[in-house]
């Protein structure tokens, strides 16, 4: 991976951190208050941002590995044991999204049933759950990608 590769990809990972903390800070506690007002069911408010702000929390955890995996291609030491407990965080931590997200979604759909005027609401939410479930089987398969290319790299380097 090039080195201007490297710089874009870390100028997006720290403009999507700040994206999600401003999201955290200021967004989520005022969606999750209006559902439950729209709902006239203000007790799910605090349990809708806890939810929201978690989703995000494990998002940002992502970052934080995808950052760290960065810094282990630049070294070229990303076919070590040490990639793998990162690429075992974003899968935990996409498990962790999409079981929030699907918790969110069902609460929304079934419990809070969201305004006739709002019927995209619970698409998009499941649309998130869908995203988050496919994250986490495609960090299942670059976790086997990574498997393989390590255990070739130890091959190779007993020929040589």
């Amino acid at each position: 991976m090039t080195r201007v590769t490297i710089i874009l990809l870390r100028t997006l990972t720290v403009l999507l951190a700040a994206g999600a903390l401003f999201a955290q800070v200021r967004l989520v506690p005022i969606i999750a208050a209006g559902l439950a007002d729209d709902a006239d069911r203000p007790e799910w408010a605090a349990p809708l941002a806890v939810a929201g702000i978690l989703t995000i929390a494990c998002g940002e955890t992502v970052l934080v590995a995808l950052w760290i995996l960065l810094s282990q291609v630049r070294r070229g030491s990303i076919f070590t044991p040490r990639a793998f407990g990162w690429v075992d965080t974003m899968i935990a931590a996409g498990v962790v999204a999409t079981a929030l997200a699907l918790a969110v979604t069902t609460l929304v759909a079934l419990v809070l049933e969201p305004p006739l005027d709002a019927p995209g609401l619970v698409v998009m939410a499941g649309g998130l759950v869908v995203l988050s479930a496919t994250f986490v089987l495609l960090m299942v398969v670059m976790r086997g990608l990574l498997r393989t290319a390590t255990a070739m790299q130890a091959e190779l380097a007993e020929v040589v």
